[in-house]
């Protein structure tokens, strides 16, 4: 430690004017042409990926003559024209996995992040049904391994859950994709706190059967009256478009009957909530939800 105020003053005033130069004590002894580029190489394809020479030469003291040009052309580019520089490659000791075979260094398969970091992007499905998957989450806040999941969960394949049709809810419950951890020890249930991966609707549902006209806005449930999706999904309604349209028109021309039947479909659906307890009752401000009605 300098205890004496004024050298330390002038240590740290000739510290700050190199950074402000732009550049540090440390970069004097980086030497190019020994070491490789100091900026780090970016591919695009066929997987974001990013390669750091320094951290190979300068850090773990290797020589260019290692990599180039028996494994890597010296020519930029070379890798990506090939259409051979893959994880399957690489596997079986091509490019980087000449040296990353677990034994020399960490194998491919591991330590995903030193080489493609996490996506910052969420990934949106929208079959079955829309629904949004964050690896930033995942992997930063809760410091999973892309090995995690991607080890005969999730192929390492944009599209590929959507591309079979067991990507489903019912698949999750049988601890299949977000069910091998989503089931209620290592992660929260799946069948629970739908809002995480899943957007309430942002249109009105009008149904038309078994009376027309009737409005249902998913807004005013989930963000005024703060309810979750789990309180009307599935006891009440079943998670799936058009659930009510099963039911008949009523053409009955009898009052009794047709106010016997709407009242067993109030009683059964709405009205689980709508009592006049929990929310106003059915009975009560028919316009809110019936459009055309008088009164």
């Amino acid at each position: 430690m300098i205890k004496n105020p004024l050298l330390r003053f002038s240590v740290i005033a000739i510290s700050t004017s190199f950074l402000l130069a732009g550049y540090s004590l440390a970069d004097e002894d980086y030497d190019v042409k020994e070491y490789g580029p100091k900026s780090e190489i970016i591919w695009n394809k066929p997987i974001k990926a990013t390669f750091n020479h320094k951290v190979h030469t300068k850090d773990a003291g290797l020589d260019c003559t290692e990599c180039h040009d028996d494994l890597f052309s010296m020519q930029r580019g070379t890798a990506v024209k090939s259409h051979q520089f893959t994880m399957k490659a690489m596997a079986e000791g091509q490019f980087c996995g000449s040296c990353h075979d677990g034994d020399t260094a960490f194998a491919t398969d591991t330590n995903c992040m030193s080489c493609h970091g996490s996506s910052e992007d969420p990934i949106i499905w929208t079959q079955p049904t829309k629904a949004a998957f964050s690896h930033k989450s995942h992997v930063e806040e809760f410091e999973l391994e892309c090995g995690s999941c991607h080890n005969g969960v999730f192929a390492m394949k944009k599209g590929a859950a959507t591309e079979n049709k067991d990507f489903t809810m019912s698949a999750f419950k049988e601890g299949k994709y977000c069910g091998s951890c989503h089931n209620g020890d290592d992660a929260f249930d799946s069948a629970t706190q739908c809002e995480s991966c899943h957007f309430p609707p942002t249109e009105k549902i009008v149904f038309t059967q078994p009376v027309k006209t009737v409005v249902f806005d998913h807004n005013i449930h989930v963000k005024k009256a703060e309810l979750s999706c789990e309180s009307c999904h599935k006891e009440v309604f079943a998670m799936k478009k058009g659930t009510l349209e099963g039911h008949e028109l009523i053409h009955s021309d009898n009052p009794a009957k047709k106010h016997k039947y709407l009242e067993s479909l109030h009683n059964q659906y709405c009205g689980s909530c709508h009592d006049s307890s929990q929310a106003f009752g059915y009975l009560t401000r028919c316009t809110v939800c019936h459009i055309g009605v008088k009164g």
